[in-house]
């Protein structure tokens, strides 16, 4: 009985988990798409801040 719950307890951690990392590296995505067309723009000389 005591396995059972903690394999209840395991199956929902692991879901939490992932969905706490998958939501963080997603908070990041617009700061990292910023920057990389920041750096294409100042790769190709348009970077209008000098």
């Amino acid at each position: 009985m005591d396995a059972a719950v903690v394999w209840i307890l395991a199956a929902a951690a692991v879901p939490g988990c992932a969905l706490f990392a998958l939501k963080g590296l997603l908070d990041q995505l617009p700061d990292l798409f910023r920057a990389w067309r920041k750096a294409r723009r100042a790769w190709h000389g348009d970077d209008p801040r000098p």
